[in-house]
């Protein structure tokens, strides 16, 4: 699981650059797999990762007139190859699970209908005449 972070570089720190990439350990401090930054109307630029949540990334952004520079976030000083160098560092937030549960069923409320129309009390009707009884036929054998 991941979760989607957004780097932002306000305009006072972008100056001229028209281009830039962002680097870190996220990707190997590799410029060439940088993370193209999108520049924004108002001169600023971003982009957008996936980064595991619950960890903590250093990173800086190298722009296209040569600058390595930082946004507002902490940084922390690191010795590289002999030279302290200052990097930005972002922590990740753990992003709670949302609890899933099972949906419950539902049934579809059920429609309203008219009230039943009380029937009309039946006309009394003539009795039924009795059947009558049917005569057995005898057959008399010789």
């Amino acid at each position: 699981m991941t979760t989607k972070v957004t780097f932002n570089l306000p305009a006072e720190y972008v100056h001229t650059a028209s281009e830039g990439v962002l680097v870190g350990e996220f990707n190997n401090w590799n410029p060439e797999e940088g993370v193209q930054l999108q520049k924004k109307d108002d001169g600023s630029m971003y982009a957008e990762i996936a980064l595991a949540p619950g960890q903590s990334y250093q990173y800086r952004y190298l722009l296209n007139d040569g600058r390595w520079v930082n946004d507002a976030n902490k940084t922390i000083q690191n010795d590289v190859y002999g030279q302290p160098v200052e990097n930005c560092v972002i922590e990740v937030p753990v992003v709670a699970k949302k609890k899933v549960t099972e949906a419950k069923k539902t049934t579809a409320p059920k429609k309203e209908t008219a009230p039943k129309k009380e029937a009309a009390p039946k006309k009394a009707s003539a009795p039924k005449k009795e059947a009558a009884p049917k005569k057995a036929i005898v057959v008399k054998q010789k």
